[in-house]
């Protein structure tokens, strides 16, 4: 008729589901069987039950199992490329797939493109919300200034300049205590302090994709940056599908952990170093193949942010602000204090870092928190641009931007904590620890003699729990509770029921207080090594 196409009058259209169709079928036989037993009489041929229904695989031809699995190749391929995995497919079915895919997208406009793949992002990275429904923006986040207001705030982390404290003063200051710190003037000569801006990295990396999440099988999402250039520059009244990240409650971000592998993204190695502090890095000693990730780009408008972990593998992490602001929340490691006291279920908390914040910050800040359970109380800080926050091993911690932020963050083991690293990686990555042993051998010989030396398992590491996730992308962390010890910063034993100009005047006080004795403590490593050179 009038689509091209006719049938006979004879022929009867099925439109049933069809394992509905099926089952109808498979009912049917079986009442003419029970008719013609009752009948005596023998099954008609006509009613013998076809192989499809008795649930005998029905046999294809050549032609159609081709079909099939030409098929399934190109739904895998969509899928694939719709979350940036790696297709198994052939080079001519994958030509085909493009072929289909710029042919679709060539009726769109660059815009409304770029915003397909965004949306194609969103579902994938968190499927529980509807992006058409609105439910990235359910919250309201976005319109509440108190989500990104820091009156009140205490600053507990103490700073410190690189180029007054030696490598060894930050050991015995900082990493052998296991105390966080604030590092300054150590990025003013990077390259990256001039040209990791959004405009810098869409001119020369705008067709370079970048990690934004990961969908739920574990396989990484990721968008070409010019695309998340358009999420979060645009504002809604410039977007036609309003996808962007002025309204979401908890935006998209790049924490991208494989931009020093690809050739696209390398040149950004070249725009920063390691600062002295870190040299001594020694995952590297089993190579870049073998070791555990361990550097991150991270890119993220307002709102976005990791929600509280520990680092894996008893690793420690630095963190680079080239700029924007970072809020910081940091526990010390106590023992006891565990993933479902920081991250308790039945509050409404969501994996992500914003939620967090607003939930369950508070909660740390009761009575019940400090004196009831016997939890300390965190330190707070903001981290400005130009300055490197240094996170030792065990400590919780969750990060929040504040502004539009770029930074870049690295995991590192020095000497000092090689024992622990040693057991954590012995029993979560075996077979890596085994290939670093070796490496051990060859090039530090110190530290693979503690290596042998250590038990299976002993007393000291009874408690411990590890994890080989990556960093702090995962919302998903686990604890280390071995050497714990009881923190009581004298700028935190307070909790803070109400703030009040007593209360303010108090916390100047104590921080004062404690500044106070770090510039003793400095005017003493700086009087011991005049004495040694003299």
């Amino acid at each position: 008729g009038a689509l091209g196409w006719s049938r006979r009058p004879t022929d009867v259209v099925d439109v049933a589901r069809p394992h509905e169709r099926a089952a109808r079928e498979s009912d049917m036989t079986a009442a003419a069987f029970s008719a013609a037993h009752a009948a005596g009489d023998a099954a008609p041929m006509d009613l013998v039950p076809h192989a499809k229904s008795a649930g005998v695989p029905e046999k294809k031809s050549a032609a159609d199992s081709a079909a099939d699995a030409a098929t399934a190749a190109r739904d895998k391929s969509k899928n694939d490329a719709k979350h940036g995995k790696k297709s198994k497919t052939t080079k001519d079915d994958s030509k085909g797939e493009r072929d289909d895919d710029d042919t679709r997208d060539a009726k769109l406009s660059p815009v409304e493109r770029c915003e397909k793949r965004i949306r194609a992002a969103k579902r994938a990275t968190r499927s529980e919300l509807s992006v058409s429904g609105g439910e990235w923006s359910k919250n309201g986040y976005a319109l509440n200034p108190d989500v990104l207001s820091t009156a009140n705030l205490g600053d507990d982390v103490p700073r410190i300049s690189a180029k007054e404290v030696s490598v060894r003063e930050f050991r015995e200051r900082f990493e052998n205590p296991r105390l966080p710190c604030i590092i300054t003037d150590a990025m003013d000569h990077w390259p990256a302090m001039k040209t990791w801006t959004y405009d810098g990295f869409l001119s020369r990396f705008g067709n370079q994709k970048f990690k934004v999440g990961a969908d739920d099988d574990g396989y990484a999402v990721r968008l070409k940056f010019q695309h998340i250039y358009h999420y979060v520059t645009c504002t809604n009244e410039n977007s036609p599908g309003k996808v962007t990240a002025e309204s979401d409650d908890s935006p998209l971000y790049i924490f991208d952990g494989s931009f020093g592998d690809k050739d696209g993204s390398k040149p950004l190695l070249d725009d920063y170093d390691v600062p002295a502090y870190f040299k001594e890095d020694l995952f590297g000693v089993a190579g870049e193949k073998r070791r555990p990730p361990y550097r991150w780009v991270v890119i993220g408008p307002p709102r976005s942010g990791s929600s509280v972990h520990v680092d894996p593998l008893a690793t420690s992490a630095w963190n680079a602000l080239i700029s924007g602001k970072k809020r910081w929340c940091l526990f010390p490691p106590t023992r006891g204090l565990t993933k479902p006291d920081l991250k308790p279920k039945g509050i409404g908390l969501d994996g992500e870092s914003v939620t967090w914040f607003r939930k369950m910050y508070p909660k740390t800040r009761s009575h019940e928190w400090r004196f009831e359970k016997n939890f300390p109380t965190p330190l707070d800080v903001v981290q400005n641009p130009g300055e490197i926050m240094y996170v030792p091993d065990g400590w919780w911690h969750a990060v929040l931007n504040l502004e539009h932020t770029v930074a870049v963050t690295q995991n590192v083991v020095g000497s000092g904590r090689f024992d622990k690293v040693w057991r954590m990686t012995k029993r979560g990555r075996p077979k890596m620890s085994a290939q670093w042993l070796e490496k051990l051998k060859e090039k530090r010989t110190d530290l693979a003699a503690i290596a042998l030396q250590q038990p299976r398992r002993g007393f000291e590491s009874a408690d411990e729990k590890t994890s080989s996730s990556s960093s702090s992308s995962s919302s998903e962390e686990s604890s280390d509770s071995e050497d714990l010890y009881e923190y009581k910063p004298d700028a935190v034993r307070d909790e803070r029921p109400a703030v009040c100009d007593a209360v303010l005047l108090e916390m100047a006080a104590a921080r004062e207080k404690r500044r106070a004795a770090e510039a003793r403590a400095a005017a003493r490593a700086r009087a011991r090594r005049e004495a040694e050179k003299g």
